[in-house]
């Protein structure tokens, strides 16, 4: 973690003192309506007062809504416009410096998530608007070398309304790849065939969901056995467990509970340890947070809290479960919590930095 001096004034003593400030440093990325330059953001936190700041880089990014972190590589979607094919772009941060890697094209259009599999070495794409789903190969490097396989969503929807694809990844342990589909309110497993090196559409598992819940983002428990879905529309937080190789919905309840359904369900994150969940709820500008019961394993509703902004499209939990940070689209505007690790309790700092639209965030060492 890097360490920066600060000067502290004593009146008493008039004199300064230094102290050691831990300083944790972020990536953020937004929206640039205004032709802003770039929409990709260096950010620190300072861990004495959650302070942040804001540095925009030099790489000329228009609309990077959604991006990938991994050590020092960046892969990072463009979403540009309709007039142009969206791009998957890969960078490398190296002594404060971007340094780029690659750029590949996207099938479809509206990309909203990227991740990559450092296990197998794949990176994946979902496409929302067209209900795209691209798989790409990388190298040991993680750097993207082909494109191994497109789905196309909406042939897989039957008389069901536009595919809307809001998430793609692979699990680790079993090599699946998980597809969330808002607009067919579905969660899709596709397994992968080794003999033709590809993701099995016909061997596929779906589950579906109660109509109109709009399912929007997924998180997996370390053992993969468990999952936790967040819908965008019902604001529902349903559980899936996985019992004989089969995944079912076991439990579904509010996710913002007493709160009006706001038809925005935004972001779901698990906390380092996995002992608690966290949630947006982007019309109530709120954060919510459950906790697994020891005994059960059901999640108990534990509070909720004012995100410090409007329309909070995203948020990270730093590596050290102490910090939360959160992306207020369309206040233009970052805000910092600190975090209690044992209890996941989130307390406002009230500090806050200006940027376009932010989107998408991430802590990296």
């Amino acid at each position: 973690m890097p360490h920066r001096f600060i000067a502290l004034f004593s009146s008493d003593l008039f004199e300064y003192k230094r102290i050691n400030v831990d300083i944790l440093s972020l990536l953020v990325s937004g929206y640039t309506p205004n032709d802003e330059s770039t929409g990709l953001y260096k950010a620190t936190l300072n861990t004495q007062d959650g302070d942040l700041k804001l540095i925009p880089t030099s790489i000329k990014l228009a609309n990077p809504s959604y991006f990938h972190l991994f050590g020092e590589t960046i892969t990072v979607i463009a979403e540009v416009n309709q007039a142009q094919s969206p791009t998957l772009e890969q960078y490398v941060l190296s002594n404060s410096h971007f340094r780029y890697l690659s750029k590949s094209g996207l099938t479809g259009d509206a990309p909203c998530y990227v991740a990559v599999s450092q296990k197998h070495h794949l990176v994946t794409t979902a496409q929302y608007g067209s209900g795209h789903i691209d798989v790409f190969q990388c190298n040991e490097s993680l750097i993207i070398t082909d494109k191994n396989q497109t789905i196309d969503s909406q042939l897989l929807g039957h008389s069901q309304p536009l595919s809307h694809a809001h998430q793609a990844f692979i699990l680790d342990h079993s090599k699946v790849l998980v597809s969330v589909d808002l607009g067919h309110d579905k969660v899709v497993f596709y397994p992968y065939d080794k003999n033709k090196a590809l993701f099995s559409i016909a061997n596929r598992q779906e589950v579906q969901l109660p109509h109109s819940s709009g399912p929007r983002h997924i998180v997996f428990n370390q053992t993969e056995d468990i999952a936790l879905l967040l819908c965008e529309i019902s604001e529902q937080l349903v559980t899936l467990k996985k019992n004989n190789g089969k995944w079912e919905i076991s439990h579904s309840q509010a996710a913002f509970p007493n709160t009006p359904n706001g038809q925005a369900g935004g972001a779901i994150k698990l906390s380092p340890d996995c002992k608690f969940v966290y949630l947006t709820g982007r019309r109530q500008n709120i954060i919510s947070y459950f906790k697994f019961d020891d005994q059960t394993g059901n999640l108990n509703y534990l509070d909720s809290i004012d995100c410090g902004g409007d329309f909070p499209r995203d948020f990270a939990i730093s590596p050290c479960g102490k910090w939360l940070v959160v992306t207020n689209q369309n206040s233009g505007n970052i805000t910092s919590f600190k975090r209690d690790p044992s209890t996941g309790e989130l307390i406002k700092t009230g500090q806050s930095a200006l940027m376009t639209a932010p989107v998408c965030v991430a802590f990296y060492d």
